[in-house]
């Protein structure tokens, strides 16, 4: 009886001695896992905890979700390399822990009988040992298993397999807590990133400066390894507007892409549906060209579409270096930054085309208001240009007059009034001249279209002023960037821009230099360009104002002729600086194909 009664006191001292030990590992484990937000470093302790304080040496958890069917090892300690190598390379295979796993009954296992791993998971492994499986369970469809290897030839009892279950609901408990903070803190960071980046495009117009700012906020967020956006709708022509990260191996800012002859299967799907398409791995995925993956050094990617207004932008890729699982809030996310970017990008258009039409509605005003007034200055220069010839006429006679008069004067008077005739008659010639200006201003609105080649007037100018330019000691040259087609032009009135230009550009050139035309196509454009190597032009003077000009006896009118025949011709005429650093004047106009041409047409403006 004696031997009985002191049997049962050391089973009681025993049990009371072991739940001590389980009570102080559940409370070193709960110290230790308090505020830490880790699930990798929870999973350490708890296992160091375990191992340590029930002397055991071997011990190793499986986390999976439900929705994928797979586990991967999380943590472990005493684990044979040989298993974790293969475990890594060929994933459980064969193995109770999915049963485990998704039944949610723990399980005990011989290496001879239930666990036919158990030989090559012990590292060191000498004679069969016993392991207990004691399910994880978590939220949102998360689950594990927690495995411990016994020591040879031992089972865990009842009470060790309820503790070690305890052990299991408390790191269950500590790793939600630790997703919840990680996912908060998360969710703060994400919500600090969406303000910054929502102060820095909601005022902004600049579409490049609103694509950077996704760009930068997507590898913040996602912790990508690269970034970039497409803009356009069509998947045959559609522009590298964007990049961020490493230099990409192909795409470059500003290159046009051919998404359907690149076989970009899934960009070309994410524009088409309007849908956005995860790849976790595209070696695996039957979805995914591979070839380009790898050539473009995608394993994994995001690719969201920026839609506003039911119109299709462009869209957002978020790549990764390595395969990787995108979770759902990554989805979320970079499709916040493709929604907010997409609206953002759709405004700062709507702004430049409004912005666009405001400036042609005030160039057209400006237009308007500028042939209004050359059309009541060409009658005024009509009529007074007629009004000033025939008394210039009378003054000719009456000076011719006066010079065969002198001839009869003493020699010293006689020489004395040639000298004020022939500055009479210099002065008569210059308001000839400008007489002359007025009256070809006049008519500068009666325009003859027909089919012209800029080139031959070019030719036929250059051969005109030969004399004028060899006499100034300047060179000439004419320069083709190629042929120019027949276009619908006044040939005459034409002739006069370029002779007014190249008059100009030897005027500028009073010791000599060098005059160069060049013609080509240009943007869909004729275009004629005129330098010189002269002191080039006043800054800050509009030289096609009427009555402004840089020399000494110029009208100040043969500039803003030649503006209104470039106008009427539908063109534009701009005045710079050379590279030589003479005067150039460039006028482009739009080239019309003979084939289209009209007969000769008269047009009044």
């Amino acid at each position: 009886m004696r031997v009985a009664y002191e049997d049962r006191v050391r089973s009681l001292e025993t049990d009371v001695s072991a739940r001590q030990r389980e009570l102080k590992i559940l409370s070193e484990v709960a110290s230790k896992v308090h505020g830490e937000d880790e699930v990798q470093a929870i999973l350490d302790i708890a296992l160091e905890e375990i191992l340590g304080r029930l002397g055991l040496h071997t011990a190793w958890i499986f986390i999976g979700d439900e929705k994928e069917h797979k586990l991967h090892l999380a943590a472990s300690r005493g684990v044979s390399p040989i298993y974790l190598e293969e475990i890594e390379r060929n994933g459980l295979g064969e193995c109770l822990c999915p049963e485990v796993f998704w039944s949610g009954h723990r399980m005990q296992a011989r290496n001879t009988t239930q666990c036919p791993r158990m030989p090559t998971i012990v590292e060191g492994l000498a004679e069969p040992v016993a392991h207990a499986c004691i399910p994880l369970r978590f939220e949102k469809g998360s689950r594990g298993v927690l495995n411990v290897a016994n020591r040879p030839g031992r089972l865990f009892t009842d009470d060790e397999l309820r503790f070690l279950e305890t052990l299991g609901h408390q790191i269950g408990l500590a790793v939600e807590r630790a997703r919840h903070l990680h996912a908060e803190r998360v969710r703060n960071q994400e919500a600090r990133a969406m303000a910054a980046i929502t102060r820095a495009i909601g005022g902004s117009l600049d579409i490049p400066s609103i694509l950077r700012a996704v760009v930068k906020t997507a590898l913040e967020l996602l912790s990508a390894e690269r970034a970039y956006i497409l803009l356009g709708s069509d998947p045959r022509k559609i522009t590298v507007a964007q990049l961020g990260g490493p230099p990409h191996p192909e795409l470059r800012e500003g290159q046009v892409l051919d998404l359907t002859a690149l076989d970009a299967r899934l960009h070309r799907r994410c524009l088409g549906e309007r849908a956005t398409i995860k790849i976790d791995d595209s070696s695996t995925d039957s979805r995914a060209n591979r070839a380009l993956a790898e050539r473009w050094q995608t394993p994994s990617a995001l690719l969201v579409p920026f839609v506003a207004h039911d119109e299709t932008l462009g869209l957002l890729a978020v790549t990764a270096a390595q395969p990787r699982q995108w979770a759902e809030e990554h989805v979320e996310v970079a499709e916040a930054l493709a929604a907010q970017a997409a609206v953002a990008v759709e405004n700062a258009r709507l702004y430049e085309e409004a912005r666009a039409a405001l400036h042609e509605l005030r160039n057209a005003q400006d237009r308007i208001i500028h042939n209004e007034k050359m059309a009541v200055l060409g009658t005024f220069a009509s009529g007074l240009a007629h009004e000033v010839r025939n008394p210039l006429n009378s003054i000719s006679l009456q000076l011719s007059v006066l010079e065969r008069r002198i001839g009869r004067c003493e020699a010293a008077l006689a020489g004395e009034m040639a000298e004020l005739v022939d500055a009479i008659r210099e002065e008569i010639r210059r308001l000839e001249l400008l007489v002359e200006d007025f009256l070809l201003f006049s008519r500068t609105d009666r325009v003859q279209y027909r089919p012209a080649r800029l080139e031959d007037i070019v030719g036929e100018v250059l051969n005109l002023m030969a004399l004028e330019a060899r006499a100034s000691t300047v060179e000439m040259r004419h320069q083709t960037d190629g042929p120019l087609p027949r276009m619908r032009m006044d040939a005459e009135k034409m002739k006069q821009v370029v002779i007014n230009l190249v008059r100009n550009a030897i005027e500028a050139m009073p010791a000599g230099g060098t005059v160069e035309v060049r013609t080509g196509m240009s943007d869909g454009r004729a275009q004629l360009v005129v330098s010189d190597t002269g002191p080039g032009l006043p800054a800050g003077v509009d030289v096609f104002q009427l009555f402004v000009t840089t020399k000494p006896k110029g009208t100040g009118l043969g500039l803003s002729i030649v503006q209104q025949i470039v106008l009427q011709h539908g063109g534009e005429i701009f005045a710079g600086r050379a590279p030589a650093g003479g005067a150039r004047f460039t006028v482009a106009f739009p080239a019309l194909p003979a084939e289209d041409t009209a007969a000769p047409q008269e047009a009044t403006s």
